[in-house]
């Protein structure tokens, strides 16, 4: 199989779209954003070697979409189109989630849904989610590319050390490279999509 399944480019729409709905609050944001797109719309190589799996914090997955599609335009056809696609994600932890605690470790996940270890392999774009469970602390860290979320389900975050804030849905967080930021969830399970421009 190769190419860009339909499902998998009505995901990438979507969150071009969810992500232009706040361009105006976000103008540091867009020019990493406009990159990301216009990468995109080159197709790469559908992964074949990906092998869907999920955890199980991913029984909160039902209950973070419902809180996606209760929140404003465009977010509900945001999650609508990541829900068509999620049934082939590889969900995993943190590499080092077994030193964070017991209560982080089955209560996360991530997966990479373009990108290393995605539905589509790339170099340039890594597009990606993170689901945590209720009451769940996600550890502060930080990495070189600059990084963009969309808040799907409401949480909080926290940016170079300063107090968490809490999102909700439609939101967007802008991480700049090499900032620290965490994320904390709150009495409902977090999800949100990160994207990040590793073309650089």
């Amino acid at each position: 199989m190769t190419g860009r399944t339909e499902n998998l480019q009505r995901f990438i729409n979507a969150a071009e779209t969810a992500i232009q709905a706040r361009a105006a609050q976000f103008p540091d944001a867009m020019a990493m954003a406009d990159r990301m797109f216009s990468a995109l719309k080159n197709n790469d190589e559908a992964n074949t070697q990906n092998t869907p799996a999920r955890l199980p914090v991913c029984s909160h997955l039902k209950g973070a979409l419902d809180l996606a599609q209760n929140g404003p335009e465009p977010i509900p056809a945001l999650a609508d189109a990541f829900a068509a696609i999620e049934p082939e994600f590889a969900w995993a932890r943190r590499p080092e989630a077994a030193r964070v605690g017991a209560d982080f470790y089955d209560s996360h996940a991530n997966a990479s849904i373009i990108g290393l270890g995605g539905l589509e392999a790339r170099q340039d774009v890594r597009i990606g989610v993170s689901l945590v469970a209720p009451g769940i602390d996600y550890p502060r860290h930080h990495h070189p590319p600059e990084e963009l979320y969309i808040v799907l389900a409401p949480g909080k975050w926290m940016q170079n050390d300063n107090p968490l804030a809490a999102k909700q849905s439609g939101d967007l967080v802008h991480n700049p490279p090499n900032a620290w930021h965490a994320m904390q969830s709150m009495d409902t399970p977090l999800l949100a999509i990160w994207c990040l421009w590793t073309g650089d």
